[in-house]
């Protein structure tokens, strides 16, 4: 899970990364520092976003399989 540390419901990405690891869900939580809202609309832009998008596809072909 990615959120930006600069929106306005970064406390709300946070927490629900807290949540999902003590109910032991299988996950990772990945704060965007600089990142706003729907940050990932600047991928092909900006490298940081890239290598976030990047790092989502490898995590679910990790654990979801090819």
């Amino acid at each position: 899970m990615y959120y930006g540390e600069h929106e306005l419901l970064a406390g709300d990405g946070a927490e629900l990364g807290r949540r999902l690891a003590d109910f032991k869900v299988t996950t990772e939580v990945h704060p965007m520092p600089a990142g706003q809202h729907s940050f990932i609309l600047a991928a092909g832009r900006v490298p940081e976003v890239d290598q976030a998008i990047e790092q989502m596809g490898q995590w679910l072909h990790q654990h979801l399989g090819a």
